[in-house]
């Protein structure tokens, strides 16, 4: 990733933050929503956030996202100094969830 999509990637993070918990009405967006990752091309056209909820149905929240992509955009489109913000796809970040299965794998190598 380039010096220039790692500062965007930064930025989005924090608008994102502040538009989930501030500007978006549904009741699934008051919960503990963490962004925990923003991968974005060279290009800046795609950006995939990776975000995590603590006390709510993931699958849930990463519908009611998609289904506010539309309106997060043209937030981040007033707020964002560069001519077009990059098309948001929305995930899960499933990494505790994979770092703990490898390490039951690797306890399970251990005892035998």
């Amino acid at each position: 990733m380039s010096r220039r999509s790692e500062r965007v990637a930064s930025l989005l993070q924090d608008l994102l933050s502040e538009i989930i918990m501030f500007e978006l009405n549904d009741p699934i967006f008051k919960k503990f929503i963490s962004i925990t990752e923003i991968k974005i091309g060279d290009d800046l056209k795609k950006a995939t956030v990776y975000f995590r909820v603590y006390d709510a149905d993931p699958a849930q929240l990463e519908t009611a996202l998609s289904k506010a992509k539309g309106y997060i955009k043209k937030l981040l489109a007033e707020r964002m100094t560069i001519k077009f913000p990059p098309d948001i796809e929305f995930k899960q970040d499933l990494r505790e969830e994979e770092e703990k299965r490898l390490e039951e794998l690797f306890a399970r190598i251990k005892k035998s």
